[in-house]
């Protein structure tokens, strides 16, 4: 059962059409994963075993059947508890919501549903993406090393991935927040071009920043997810009407040429710890042996993120929560003083920062008249033992996720090596707008090159 848990949604939907396994068993797997491992990861805030075991035996009954189903029918899944779920307790682990059931589903929650996806359970994150661990919620850790954290905000989304709870989970990204757990435990983390998948019924950070994506195992799992949950949505504000891409799933990996691949210059990357630049390194060869060109770029106001993320970021999630600012006890202390900090944020400083991101987008979109992609390390070390707190000049998590919330393009990280203490390392690859598919390709022939492991905690 651990073997088919960690196999790929295609390779588990080619056993249930086989009738050789039951979406009821690879459920049950799921959930026995969970009890087994969850008192090291402290990945889940709620389970719905009762529910999943339902819609996984609705979805055997099709197969027994030989109904022509979706090819997520059966297939396991969690979901960031953010995600609106009608009737199930949604916390966005904090005490302020801690007994809200929302009544109604967030759309990419309410699309699954209708594909028979199998939704056991929400999972445990940084206390309203902020960034935070709420002590009653605690922190998720990482499968490859208990003693360090998974990653944030979507923690326990790529924990349990990882650790195969599950085939896939959703999660969502202001700054990095499906990518830096993905490159923390070694998963793939997609943010989709914003406004390509709804976040409609999905708790916002900040509406000019926040995307929600997918979390998989291999990458072909997250365009099949991605095509599943992206389109557009009248519900959501944000929602644009684009398709993801000129391909199918079925042509998915068969159309791929050679790539004109940007990568910043080495003042860009001195901050690099030691064993992530000789993955990168690493990542540049293997590159180069599928025949792609690499060029340096330089993208204007690059050392200026972080500064128009803050201006953006602080005063939009100050006005969402500015109805619960005298609840200061229901908020993890450093979650308040961010909350506290966006309030006293001056409005020009706010319309600079809108300024400021509409101005980065264009310079981002320019460059893909020059490469057809951008490499760049995921986060410039591997997983600490602490979340860094938002701003940490320390360790800046940030340094080359964040640009891209800003501009919105689509991007993505894939495992490529690991460190010395067995820690993965993941790199990130960024496409233009709506070219989500094309970024997996190109994502899929890189993965192509290394090796598929999995956590301690798993093979243990």
């Amino acid at each position: 059962m651990e073997k088919l848990l960690n196999q790929s949604i295609t390779e588990i939907a080619e056993l249930y059409r086989k009738k050789e396994v039951s979406p009821v068993e690879v459920a049950k797997g799921a959930f026995e994963q969970q009890r087994r491992l969850e008192p090291e990861l402290n990945a889940f805030i709620t389970l719905l075993e009762r529910d999943a075991y339902q819609q996984a035996q609705e979805a055997e009954k099709k197969f027994l059947k030989g109904d022509k189903v979706h090819l997520l029918t059966g297939i396991p899944y969690s979901a960031k508890d953010l995600f609106y779920t009608k009737g199930i307790l949604t916390t966005c682990a904090s005490n302020v919501l801690k007994d809200f059931k929302p009544d109604f589903s967030a759309t990419a929650i309410e699309k699954l549903s209708r594909n028979g996806s199998v939704l056991i359970g929400k999972t445990n994150m940084l206390e309203f993406a902020y960034g935070i661990v709420h002590p009653d919620f605690g922190k998720t850790n990482n499968p490859w090393d208990t003693a360090k954290t998974s990653g944030g905000s979507s923690s326990g989304s790529a924990a349990a991935v990882a650790s195969g709870i599950g085939c896939f989970s959703l999660g969502t990204d202001t700054g990095g927040s499906i990518r830096i757990p993905a490159s923390y435990c070694g998963t793939i983390g997609l943010k989709p071009t914003r406004g390509l998948v709804s976040s409609h019924g999905v708790f916002p950070l900040s509406w000019s920043l926040d995307h929600a994506g997918p979390i998989t195992r291999t990458v072909k799992d997250a365009a099949i997810v991605l095509e599943a949950i992206a389109g557009y949505d009248p519900k959501d504000s944000y929602s644009r009407v684009e398709s993801i891409g000129r391909y199918s799933i079925g042509e998915f990996g068969k159309n791929l040429g050679k790539k004109r691949v940007g990568i910043l210059s080495e003042k860009s990357l001195s901050g690099l710890k030691p064993d992530v630049k000789r993955v990168y390194d690493d990542t540049l060869k293997q590159i180069q042996s599928l025949g792609w060109e690499l060029k340096e770029i330089d993208i204007v106001d690059w050392e200026r993120t972080e500064d128009i993320i803050m201006n953006v970021l602080l005063p939009e999630a100050a006005q969402i929560h500015q109805d619960w600012f005298g609840r200061q006890n229901d908020y993890a202390p450093l979650t308040y003083q961010q909350i506290a900090l966006g309030m006293e944020h001056k409005a020009v400083d706010y319309l600079n920062g809108l300024r400021d991101l509409k101005r980065f987008t264009a310079s981002v979109s320019k460059l893909f008249d020059e490469v057809d992609i951008l490499l760049t390390p995921t986060v410039a070390f591997e997983a600490p033992e602490e979340d860094p707190v938002i701003g940490s000049e320390e360790l800046d998590e940030m340094q080359f996720t964040g640009p891209f919330n800003i501009s919105g393009h689509p991007a993505l990280t894939l495992n490529m090596g690991f460190a010395e203490n067995g820690l993965p390392i993941g790199m990130q690859l960024i496409a233009p707008h709506f070219q989500d598919m094309e970024l997996l390709e190109s994502a899929y022939a890189l993965e192509q090159t290394r090796e598929m492991k999995f956590p301690p905690i798993v093979t243990r």
